[in-house]
């Protein structure tokens, strides 16, 4: 009895503060990941869009002008606040490092503007000496990790649920296996303070898929069942029966086995081999695990099917949500479509 007490004891300690972590610290940064993948998959005008936002919510107003904002790949906007110019600077791309040299060519651009202070934005990361020279120059950096709070109430609605969602379905994965873990060492405690010798191996087999146990249930149900009368048989044994014959006397049957994440990121390569050669497509990206990002000549319904044909080849992939992405200077809106539901 002791030895079960102590078993349930680890069990739980250990499975809450699994549970704690993945579902708290850890769901946060990949949510954050996520987030800074899909804003650097974005068009430049959507990204530096997005950021003066954010700014306009901390209070700043814009004084460059939306047409210059509009126009190529501005990377500095005039910024002003309580009377005080202040210089914006965005970096566009999570693989942008900002240097102590990025910050001191920033600086001599705010004197160049006549800014007192500055903030450099980047979905990247920041060297630990260009902090230091950033303080002593009052410029705040911003990274990808801080900048994804900002932006992302901002956002549209449909893409912040999916980043949300794959950083969920992440760690309710991790939050699964960590029980596991902690009931394995558990028991282990348990049986030590027991006194005997440590428990043989836990049976993985548990862990199969249930639609590959299920085929086997046929050969063994099948010998006792053969000679008995349809009558005879009771109506659990039937519908099992009935359930189990396609599995096995139908050869055209699939069955859906659920397959590992190094399988799934090799169809996600595929889906973007096979859409990217596709007629009228320039660029196709993953920008979330459930968002395809496709860049196209036009956002049609045409475009729509022919991508969806492509998806519906893979049942891991069939419902994840494609973002059609028109030309840099076209006039058709973004869309957003999911091949299926189910």
């Amino acid at each position: 009895m002791r030895s079960i007490l102590v078993a349930l004891l680890v069990a739980a300690v250990l499975g809450t503060l699994g549970t704690l972590y993945f579902w708290t610290i850890r769901r946060r940064q990949d949510e954050a990941l996520n987030g800074v993948r899909a804003l650097s998959a974005m068009r430049w005008r959507e990204f530096s869009h997005f950021i003066l936002d954010a700014m306009r919510h901390r209070g700043y107003d814009v004084l460059t002008a939306d047409d210059d904002a509009d126009r190529g790949q501005q990377t500095e906007f005039l910024l002003s606040r309580n009377g005080e110019r202040a210089l914006l600077g965005a970096k566009h791309g999570s693989a942008y490092r900002l240097t102590r040299q990025t910050v001191g060519e920033f600086v001599a651009a705010m004197k160049f503007q006549g800014a007192r202070s500055g903030v450099l934005v980047t979905p990247g990361s920041i060297d630990p000496d260009a902090r230091k020279h950033a303080e002593e120059a009052r410029v705040e950096l911003i990274d990808g990790n801080a900048l994804w709070p900002e932006v992302a109430p901002l956002l549209p609605q449909s893409l912040g649920e999916d980043v949300r969602r794959d950083a969920a379905q992440k760690a309710k994965r991790h939050v699964g296996i960590a029980w596991f873990g902690a009931l394995v060492v558990g028991l282990i405690v348990g049986w030590f303070a027991a006194g005997e010798a440590p428990p043989p191996q836990a049976d993985l087999s548990v862990l199969k898929p249930k639609a590959t146990q299920a085929v086997a249930a046929p050969a063994i149900a099948g010998p006792s069942t053969a000679g008995a009368s349809p009558a005879a048989a009771s109506p659990a044994t039937v519908a099992g029966a009935t359930a189990a014959k396609p599995q096995v006397a139908n050869p055209a049957t699939t069955l859906v086995i659920p397959i590992t994440p190094e399988e799934e990121d090799l169809q996600r390569a595929e889906v973007v081999r096979r859409v990217a050669s596709l007629t009228g497509i320039y660029r196709a990206v993953w920008s979330t695990k459930s968002t395809l990002l496709v860049q196209v000549d036009e956002t049609s319904t045409q475009r729509f099917d022919e991508i969806c044909t492509v998806l519906m080849r893979y049942d891991t992939l069939r419902t994840a949500r494609v973002h059609l992405q028109p030309p840099e200077n076209s006039e058709q809106m973004s869309r957003f479509k999911q091949c299926a539901t189910y």
